[in-house]
């Protein structure tokens, strides 16, 4: 399915417009908080560059975990379960998802090139699906860019237009090659 994203700065309030983000209803019922999982690290070309240096680095520099909340999420009173559930059962498959693959490698019997390929299958499942079946809101949140990722075109338009610094996700990976590609842009 396709979904409809929206880079916005993490620091900047979000504003939603007054539409139910599953099913469009106007000024619905509910608001609901999410909390989703992040992931904050440095650039590519930091960690290939402490690589080639041999630099010894604490694993820890490469990257953490965050829990980012997103409070009042406009819903309906019946949509806003299914999507907190959805929400739940993603943040649990995120935990939990290696551990079926633990059990493969350490119990099944076989070659541990098919156990070590099950095993990343288990670990990735939670995202994949994601793509697969996406929900009807969501968000990613990487290097202090908060991308919205909205099921609904109308819902998306109307988040960016309420939204001043907020730009369509493809316009957000282009913008900067395109202004280091013109100087005079820059100004």
């Amino acid at each position: 399915m396709r979904t409809y994203d929206v880079a916005l700065p993490i620091k900047k309030p979000v504003v939603f417009p007054a539409l139910c983000v599953v099913c469009e209803a106007k000024n619905p019922d509910d608001a609901i908080d999410l909390s989703i999982l992040g992931a904050d690290s440095p650039s590519y070309l930091t960690m290939a560059v402490d690589t080639a240096l041999a630099l010894d680095v604490d694993p820890k520099y490469y990257g953490t975990n965050t829990i980012n909340r997103i409070a009042g999420v406009p819903a309906c009173r019946k949509c806003a379960s299914g999507l907190k559930w959805y929400h739940r059962r993603l943040k649990f498959g995120y935990y939990t998802a290696w551990i079926p693959g633990l059990l493969a490698v350490l119990l099944l019997p076989g070659p541990i090139v098919l156990k070590v390929v099950l095993m990343i299958a288990c670990v990735i499942a939670p995202g994949i699906l994601t793509l697969v079946f996406p929900p009807s809101f969501g968000a990613t949140f990487f290097n202090g860019t908060a991308n919205f990722e909205f099921r609904s075109k109308t819902v998306a338009d109307e988040f960016l237009r309420l939204n001043s610094d907020a730009v369509p996700k493809a316009d957000a990976r282009t913008k900067p090659a395109a202004a280091l590609a013109n100087p005079e842009n820059n100004k």
